[in-house]
């Protein structure tokens, strides 16, 4: 099971997680969130820090295409995760240039995905809110469960240290042979943006 990291504002925090062999590593470019990237970080130190075992992920939500392609060449970003409402076109477009993992936000019941499976990477799927994430809610992972996907995917939505059960629950449903990646974020935080790094590395070694 691989992990990602999410809504690093700290490089340091950045370096020691990229220490502890998490595969991901994501930075938020939505100004709306609290863990907005640019606030803390210049472009040109993303670009700067070269982790050894993660791959650099960057955040956006309904963001212009160019822009987007500027701060990934700016940053140096490996992947782009989308989180708003971008189009099947929009994300094919964009999957031809670097790796795009599409955000499906999950209330009552499960979004229409498949018309997305030439358009994307991965799939993620995250809880349903008007802020496109960061609930630190989880949504019903029954509603996902028998699934066949057919496709990578990242967990994610307010999953804590109290997962493990249920996370390893997952794995052994007919969705979990897709399941790829957790998606950790704002469970592990003493603040918006900053993690607690003993609590992440206590999770990671559970789970990797």
């Amino acid at each position: 099971m691989q992990c990602k990291v999410c809504g690093i504002t700290e490089l340091e925090q950045a370096q020691a997680i990229d220490a502890m062999g998490v595969n991901y590593i994501g930075f938020i470019f939505y100004p709306a969130s609290k863990r907005y990237v640019l606030s803390a970080l210049t472009l040109e130190q993303l670009f700067a820090f070269k982790p050894i075992h993660a791959k650099k992920v960057g955040v956006f939500v309904n963001e212009n295409l160019e822009q987007v392609l500027e701060i990934v060449k700016a940053a140096g970003l490996d992947m782009v995760q989308l989180h708003g409402d971008e189009t099947e076109d929009y994300c094919t477009r964009l999957n031809k240039l670097v790796p795009v993992i599409k955000v499906f936000r999950i209330g009552n019941a499960l979004p229409v995905y498949s018309s997305y499976d030439n358009a994307a990477a991965c799939y993620l799927f995250d809880t349903d809110s008007s802020m496109y994430g960061g609930t630190g809610q989880h949504f019903n992972w029954e509603i996902i469960k028998n699934e066949n996907f057919n496709k990578p995917y990242f967990l994610s939505g307010g999953i804590g240290p109290n997962d493990m059960h249920g996370i390893e629950v997952m794995r052994k449903t007919k969705a979990g042979k897709d399941l790829a990646v957790i998606d950790i974020n704002s469970q592990f935080e003493t603040s918006p943006g900053v993690k607690n790094i003993e609590k992440i590395k206590t999770f990671i070694d559970a789970i990797i």
